[in-house]
């Protein structure tokens, strides 16, 4: 028997009740679901009716082209209303009521109702559902599926067949329906997996992959009769059974779960695992299913609502065709596939994707190019282009239990790309359990900042839906993470409200009674100084229409004084009207305006503008303590757009490191996420890269003098006692035991920390930085600071400082004044220089000639800490070796002309570097690879290129056996030349765990007076390191950190 809609009309009743009283519904609709089963599930019951009448908003394919005024007219002629009638169906339009539309008709009905029909022919949800789809089915705007060929706009005969409806109706059932039509219930808003799930427990995740409620029901419904044939037992439709359910062309697959990152601390905490970070595109949607039977008549593509728009974007079908490869030989598509994208336009002049806004004018709705008319012209160099990112079904495999990884891997495969036509995501992966994350994350955020982008999407190395049952939270979830997101940052400024308008359909969504106003217009003033110096009436132009939560539009009755009248009898101000076309227009001007503080995630010119004006703005004050006079003027905001969107032409470093120190304030408390590792003697730290480590201005490098007690103290008031060794050499390296921290070395038994330099750096409050702030100025004002003349760069200490500090303690004097101290040490580090230039020529066996720097056994602690170009020598970040090995002093060494390095060494020779030659950081340093070094690619022309072929130990493993039990001092003291270990931590992560694992098992049975440290860095530092020393290269960048080695220090071993 077909479902009454008298039945729909008592849920809807008694969840709007629910709904008013801020009320979860569930329950209610659990309950009419169970005391309505046997409708549900009878055979003649249109279940996909059911759903469309309940969730109303998710028949996008389905557009009536009505709004309240248009259908107040259909009632109007439904009903045969007279004038009075009339009259009193429009009083929804007054503002203060707290009426709608429905609840007119419904007054009208009571008063005068229908014809009292039969049960039998009472009005069914079948036939509602019936009227809507032929309504929609005579409009262009509707989809291809349910669109009739000779469809235009549904005129009087397409409508009356609500008409006739409206007759049949009861008072409460045309109230219902009248919202239907509309598509809005508010305050009432179904949970759609509630409802589904209501309706049958595993209908929501066959929705997942077909995304209609006709087709999903079907499969549904044939999944229940295969398990009533199958043997007892077998009777349940379990999870396991959804993985045989492949996306079907043409009916649009759902789409993943999103989640908004509210910080870097935020996002990872909502991260696990390997994730891709991946440049968020800012244009339109794209799924894209694609028949290769049929050619170019085989493609079809879905918008984000889930609408077939394939008609509005043709002229993207040619790119999609040629990067695909449809219809050539060597394609990788044999029948079918279902791709997803993103549509932008890209500029073949500036080599560069263009804002959102032109999209309008290359994509036409249903053959009309809307709200263009104050748009230039499309330009010849200016087309559509497709960004690729993912790939679901492919020759007939459903990939959605398949994990992003190996999906990214066969969308690599598929597409041919070719720059400015189609095109693939940029990405980078990040693994969220390293140490390393929240700084990588940090920069790649900061550098899409810089860049102008739009934010990134984070998503896990996990399948596109998960239909097992050991779900966890998070997965196969995707993550937005945008500066407007986080803290102030997307702060504009104020703008005043110089007006307001009411819609009578938003007004019942809030719980206050004889409201007057739902959308309020904000603006710039135009004329600021004359009303300052000559009271001259105040001139705005409206940009935004925004709206106020329930709480600050309560605030705002309240407390507010705004003076309105009506607009037409306005002339206390002079408004520019608001571009484009508005849902709800002004009914009220404020003469005295009052002032919001706006925010935004980014700037747009709306349809019929050329201007900039805010992308979905929002309100984060109101200020009741400001005049209009003082709030943004017009072309500041035009000012404040332009350099928010336009790309700088050269990068700048500076903004990048402002922009990563802000978001370490803006993790909760202000305390970076990683600032716990920062604050810990570890080998992982994650230093802020706000300052740089190499001395670029040429100023003296700084010594911190911390007495030994001071050391102490330090040490006490982070709850770790300073041992012995802090008096004796404040540079000595963190020793292996904390190496535990890092993810690379196995879980092991934590041990007491001690030693790390960042105990004892004393600690300066850094300055906070505001969003209105220019990010430059925090860097420039540091810049001003001065610098100490006898500061000494942390390249020149590394880990086996503390072994020959140790070794020859018993030759050196100890001085207790720092005054001393300080003068000795410099005269000592000019001496040990020359020493070391004098053993280079005597002893060529030794190799020392640029080994560890010396450092005086102080009981005031000396404490070294990388250089700075701001000369803010007072921060208390975190600091790690800046080179793994320290260099002798360069003003002790003699010019060394690039001539002689390309004469005397070929490039190719891989005895010298060729870009630096003798100066290069890994000169006559003995370099350990780890076995699986033979298959990585790329690895050997990089170390051929800094010279290091003859120095390099091709088994690290073996060569620490080796040594574990032939190491012997040298005569001065040392035990030869620095060693370096590289590593893959990216690739390799496992092997690499056991690598370090074995070599710190082996390097314990080594006598400490012989123990040297090992320096580990992933082998892509020599990328960073070649930037650095390259002296063609201009724009030396190392993904956000302040010098070459920061990015891929690993730790000491």
């Amino acid at each position: 028997m077909p479902l009454p809609f008298s039945l729909v009309c008592d849920l809807l009743e008694e969840s709007y009740a629910l709904a008013t009283a801020h009320k979860s519904n569930n329950q209610a609709l659990t309950a009419w679901c169970v005391q309505h089963r046997s409708r549900i599930n009878a055979p003649d019951t249109n279940l996909a009716a059911l759903l469309s009448t309940l969730l109303p908003e998710k028949r996008t394919d389905r557009v009536y082209c009505i709004q309240a005024n248009s259908l107040e007219r259909i009632v109007g002629r439904g009903l045969m209303l007279g004038s009075s009638r009339l009259r009193e169906l429009a009083l929804y339009k007054q503002p203060g009521l707290g009426l709608d539309l429905a609840d007119c008709v419904e007054r009208i009905l009571t008063a005068t109702p229908n014809p009292t029909l039969p049960e039998k022919l009472r009005v069914t949800v079948e036939e509602i559902d019936e009227a809507l789809h032929s309504v929609a089915a005579k409009v262009k705007w509707s989809s291809p599926s349910i669109r009739v060929p000779e469809a235009t706009v549904a005129g009087p005969p397409a409508r009356s067949v609500l008409e006739a409806v409206y007759r049949r109706l009861t008072a409460r059932e045309a109230k219902w329906f009248t919202r239907l039509v509309l598509k809005d219930f508010q305050p009432l808003v179904f949970d759609a997996y509630q409802v589904c799930r209501s309706c049958d427990p595993v209908l929501p995740s066959i929705l997942k992959i077909r995304e209609d409620f006709t087709i999903a029901i079907g499969v549904m419904q044939r999944l229940k009769r295969e398990m009533r044939s199958s043997p007892p037992g077998t009777s349940h439709i379990g999870r396991e059974c959804l993985s045989y359910i492949k996306p079907q062309l043409s009916v649009k697959v759902g789409r993943q779960q999103w989640f908004k990152a509210r910080s870097v601390k935020h996002c990872l905490n909502m991260c696990t695992g390997l994730m891709s970070v991946e440049a968020k595109v800012d244009g339109e949607y794209c799924q894209i299913h694609v028949d290769a039977s049929k050619g170019r008549r085989g493609i079809r593509i879905f918008s984000k609502s889930g609408k077939d728009s394939t008609e509005d974007r043709v002229r993207l079908i040619g790119i999609i065709t040629d990067s695909l490869g449809i219809g050539r030989a060597g394609s990788s598509i044999k029948t079918e596939c279902i791709l997803e994208g993103e549509l932008v336009v890209y500029s073949e002049l500036e080599k560069k994707i263009l804002p959102f806004h032109h999209i309008r004018k290359h994509v036409a709705r249903r053959g009309r190019f809307i709200n263009t008319e104050q748009d230039s012209p499309p330009r010849p160099h200016e087309h559509l282009m497709i960004v690729y990112y993912d790939i679901l079904l492919l020759d007939g495999r459903s990939l959605l239990g398949v994990k992003h990884s190996e999906r990214f891997r066969l969308l690599e495969k598929v597409v041919r790309c070719d720059r400015g036509q189609a095109e693939l995501v940029q990405r980078q992966i990040i693994n969220t359990n390293h140490p390393m994350a929240a700084s990588a994350l940090r920069n790649a955020f900061a550098k899409v900042i810089t860049d102008r982008g739009e934010g990134l999407v984070l998503k896990a190395d996990q399948p596109y839906f998960n239909f097992s049952d050991d779900r966890r939270p998070f997965t196969n979830h995707c993550i937005k993470l945008k500066k407007g997101y986080i803290g102030r940052f997307g702060e504009v400024g104020d703008f005043a409200v110089v007006g307001a308008g009411f819609n009578a359909a938003k007004a019942r969504s809030y719980n206050i009674g004889s409201l007057k106003w739902t959308h309020f217009y904000v603006g710039c003033i135009d004329n600021r100084e004359e009303v300052k110096r000559w009271n001259a009436t105040p001139a705005f132009t409206v940009v935004n229409v925004v709206e106020l939560g329930e709480a600050m539009l309560k605030t705002f009755i309240l407390h507010a004084d705004p003076k309105p009248v009506p607009v037409e009898e306005n002339t206390e101000t002079k408004l520019k009207p608001a571009a484009g076309a508005q849902t709800t227009p002004m009914t009220v001007a404020f003469t005295n305006p009052p002032v919001f503080d706006l925010r935004c995630f980014n700037f747009d010119k709306a349809g019929c503008t050329n201007w900039w004006s805010l992308r979905f703005p929002s309100v984060a004050k109101i200020h009741f303590d400001r005049d209009f006079s003082d709030v943004l003027s017009f072309d500041e905001l035009q000012k404040m757009a332009e350099d928010a969107t336009a790309a700088p032409e050269l990068e700048d470093s500076r903004d990048n490191l402002a922009w990563i120190a802000k978001l370490e304030q803006a993790d909760p408390r202000g305390l970076a996420v990683d600032a716990a590792t920062q604050l810990t003697a570890t080998t992982m730290p994650t230093p802020s890269p706000r300052r740089a480590s190499h001395n670029s201005s040429g100023s003296l490098p700084l010594i911190r003098h911390v007495t030994e007690s001071s050391l102490e103290r330090s040490a006490e008031s982070l709850g770790i006692s300073a041992s012995p060794s802090h008096k004796h050499v404040a540079s000595q390296p963190p020793p292996t035991t904390n190496l535990a921290k890092n993810p690379l070395f196995p879980d092991r038994k934590r041990r007491r920390a001690t030693a790390s330099p960042i105990l004892f750096s004393p600690s300066k409050k850094r300055r906070r930085s505001f969003v209105g702030e220019n990010p430059r100025s925090t860097v420039q004002s540091r810049e001003s600071e001065p610098e100490s003349p006898t500061r000494r760069p942390l390249g020149e200490v590394n880990g086996n400082s503390a072994q020959q500090a140790r070794i020859s303690t018993s030759h050196r004097p100890t001085h207790s004044h720092a005054s001393e101290n300080q003068s000795t040490f410099a005269h000592a580090v000019d001496c040990v220089g020359k020493e070391r230039d004098t053993n280079r020529h005597k002893s060529a066996t030794s190799k020392s000639m640029e080994s560890s720097s010396y450092f005086r056994p102080l009981h005031d602690g000396v404490i070294a800490i990388p250089g700075s170009e701001d000369g803010d020598g007072t921060d208390g970040d975190a600091t790690i070796p800046s080179s793994p090995l320290a260099c002798t002093r360069r003003r002790d060494r003699e010019p060394t002309d690039e001539k002689t390095h390309s004469n005397g060494n070929p490039e190719g020779s891989g005895t010298s570097c060729r870009y630096a030659g003798r100066e290069c950081q890994l000169a006559n340093r003995l370099v350990l690879l780890p076995l699986y070094f033979s298959n990585l690619e790329g690895v050997e022309p990089l170390l051929r290129a800094h010279g290091l072929l003859p120095n390099i130990a091709r088994d690290a493993e073996a060569w620490a056996k080796k040594n574990a039990s032939d190491v012997s001092l040298l005569p001065d003291g040392q035990t030869g030349p620095n060693k370096i270990l590289f590593v893959d931590t990216v690739e390799k992560e496992l092997e690499t765990k056991a690598l370090l694992c074995e070599m710190e098992r082996i390097r314990k049975g080594v006598l400490e007076e012989t123990r040297e440290w090992i320096s580990v860095y992933d082998w892509r530092v020599l990328n960073h390191l070649t930037i650095y020393e390259d002296g063609k290269t201009t724009k030396k960048y190392y993904d956000g950190f302040c010098d070459p080695w920061r990015r891929w220090y690993c730790g000491l071993v």
